[in-house]
């Protein structure tokens, strides 16, 4: 612990120095989280006060003792943590962002301070995510970031310059005395001390177009001559569908297409003498239909090419950049840039070291060789005992490959099948994770999806999905930035989403079509339904703590039928020696129902004879009342829109 207190100290004598100077300074009434009382409260739920005093106060409060010394940290998870894990994803930038001298703009701000959010003011933040049930910070976007050429104000979050390079944006002017990088790292070990594990994303299979790395090393990356770069685009083959993933049974065709030709004749060697520039990154998928990326390009990982493409390309010599080369996973070559690949590696290493980050969500793997996946996974572990690694892939079947590969998790494909509950996709995905190797994120959605609070009735929605995924059999409950405020607007939208989400926002907000990743943006912190969600989750949390083995141990959880596999109600049951809890829910957010419980698996699989039946709580009703069978041991229950109940079989 050594750039928490030392910020805490700048912090404390900058509070002295501006301890009679006047501010403008608005917050939101929910960031008082102390009882600060030296503010002017002001008729849209803002507060004024002087910033030094206010987090110098709040502070105090959060991480200092009665005697004024720094709290004992609290006792963190070690052994198997990833499974117990509540993850909060979280955008530094956007989410502690205010307008703080209310100027209706998030830029240049009237002190001199930021509008956008920092590490210091997102330390703040920190006690209302624990409340939530939260014990793990997944971090993004905390690197600085080339230039867009987009509309947007900030490029994508893959549009890295260096990966060891912090975003000094997302340091705060209230501590000049501290750089990006210390911030950072006090904010780590804050999140240390109030008992979190962070996890950070990292995505090296792409950088920023105007990189560092291209300086020093441009033999890593692929080059096409400066005045073909205004008719560059992702080459077509007319022969193959739209959106085709480059397997190697498309090959045969793809090379044959002129428009492949005509784009390898592009590139040319980094050392050659003409002029040229950094190929633009663009779709991994064939007839994609989508523009280049403009802001990003491809790391190139072989010096020769993969042994799929024709004999006179791999004869030339010339790199080259086309859907297959792109994945390098999919078709590997022969001879490695092994210092990439080692620095590449590396980075993890001083991640573990310099930022004590105790994970890795590695961004898009896909991009990246599978060996030069398992080399980050080893070393990773080697180095540091309880790291985890989490990789990012939508498909729940590669499961089981990337356990063989040393990770302990994926992300899956949850936030694109829950909120699709008319289908019953929310269904298949819930009940088919009890099977599943490799445990995988239980989300309602994700950084490229919509939000589930901006569909019919989405609020409901929300709770439903948010509360129902703390208990889901081998799912690890993820929760995106802005959901306790029930944020309708996509973060970043995909490229496949559709557009209309974009709109989620009437004109009259000054956030209209603008998304949190790529934006400036805030999130409604003043919202009068702002502790719904977090109050629902407190106490749902204090029930799954007490089965959170039995929810990650297969042979614990019995999974709940109903009359009909079309009723409208999933739901699990987890035993223990002398009890057992039966966890349902309603997925119909539009209409009350009726469901008959069937209970004859469960009956049978209870190593106890039950004396009591409770429901001990409910999303609608956290009263405690008793539950009674039917003649033939089912339990029908009246169940209002969304709302899941808890009941818990307690041993004579």
């Amino acid at each position: 612990m050594k750039y928490l207190p030392l910020l805490l100290q700048n912090l404390e004598k900058e509070a002295e120095i501006h301890e009679k100077d006047i501010f403008n300074y608005a917050l939101p009434q929910s960031w008082n989280l102390f009882g600060y009382s030296n503010t002017r409260i002001l008729r849209n739920n803002e507060i004024l006060v002087n910033p030094y005093a206010f987090y110098h106060y709040s502070f105090q409060h959060l991480f200092f003792d009665e005697k004024g010394k720094l709290k004992k940290a609290q006792s963190l998870v070690k052994k198997d943590w990833l499974k117990k894990a509540n993850i909060y994803s979280l955008h530094i930038r956007s989410a502690s962002a205010w307008d703080h001298d209310r100027d209706d703009s998030l830029k240049e701000n009237l002190y001199g301070l930021k509008d956008n959010g920092t590490f210091l003011k997102a330390m703040l933040l920190l006690p209302f995510y624990k409340r939530m049930g939260i014990n793990t910070i997944l971090l993004h976007q905390i690197f600085s970031l080339g230039k867009t050429h987009t509309t947007h104000d900030y490029s994508n979050k893959e549009c890295v310059l260096d990966f060891r390079l912090i975003d000094d944006q997302l340091k705060d002017p209230l501590v000049p005395q501290l750089s990006a990088k210390q911030q950072c790292i006090a904010f780590m070990e804050a999140c240390h001390l109030l008992g979190f594990h962070v996890i950070l994303e990292y995505c090296p299979g792409k950088m920023s177009i105007d990189n560092f790395y291209a300086r020093e090393c441009p033999e890593y990356f692929y080059w096409i001559k400066e005045e073909e770069y205004k008719n560059y685009h992702a080459p077509i083959c007319h022969a193959l569908p739209q959106n085709t993933l480059p397997f190697s049974y498309t090959l045969k065709d793809f090379y044959r297409s002129e428009d492949v030709k005509e784009h390898i004749q592009k590139f040319v060697k980094h050392d050659d003498p003409c002029k040229k520039v950094l190929a633009p990154a663009f779709s991994d998928q064939i007839n994609a239909n989508l523009p280049i990326d403009e802001d990003t390009t491809y790391f190139r990982f072989y010096e020769d090419i993969h042994t799929h493409a024709p004999a006179e390309l791999k004869k030339a010599g010339i790199p080259y950049m086309t859907q297959d080369i792109i994945r390098a996973d999919l078709h590997p070559a022969k001879k490695p840039f092994t210092t990439l690949w080692d620095t590449l590696t590396e980075n993890i290493i001083w991640y573990q070291n310099e930022l004590q980050v105790d994970g890795i969500f590695l961004g898009k793997p896909f991009l990246i060789p599978e060996k030069l996946q398992k080399q980050m996974a080893v070393q990773a572990k080697k180095n540091k005992k309880g790291f985890v690694m989490i990789a990012e892939d939508t498909i729940h079947e590669n499961g089981a490959l990337w356990k063989r590969k040393g990770y302990d998790a994926i992300s899956g494909n949850s936030a694109y099948e829950e909120t699709q509950i008319e289908q019953y996709r929310f269904h298949n995905f819930a009940y088919q994770l009890k099977g599943c190797v490799c445990p995988m994120f239980a989300a309602s959605e994700f950084y490229d999806s919509r939000r589930s609070s901006c569909l019919e009735n989405g609020k409901t929605l929300t709770n439903m999905l948010s509360i129902m995924n703390l208990f889901l059999p081998n799912g690890i409950p993820m929760y995106m930035n802005g959901v306790e405020s029930y944020e309708v607007q996509p973060l970043q939208l995909s490229e496949y989403g559709d557009q209309k989400y974009l709109y989620s926002l009437p004109k009259s907000d000054t956030r209209y079509l603008k998304q949190a990743y790529i934006d400036r943006y805030y999130y409604n912190y003043f919202a009068h339904d702002l502790n719904t969600l977090p109050t629902l989750m407190e106490h749902a949390n204090h029930i799954r703590e007490e089965y959170i083995e039995e929810i990650h141990t297969p042979q614990a959880c019995i999974p709940v039928w109903f009359d009909t596999p079309r009723d409208a109600g999933i739901g699990f049951t987890y035993v223990k020696e002398d009890k057992a809890l039966l966890v349902v829910c309603n997925t119909n957010v539009h209409q009350s129902v009726h469901l008959h419980i069937h209970t004859e698996n469960l009956m049978s699989e209870l190593p106890f004879r039950y004396q009591s039946i409770l429901q001990i709580y409910s999303t609608n009703d956290p009263y405690i009342h008793d539950v009674f069978m039917d003649d033939f041991q089912n339990i029908p229950m009246d169940f209002a829109p969304g709302e899941i109940k808890f009941i818990e079989f307690k041993a004579q």
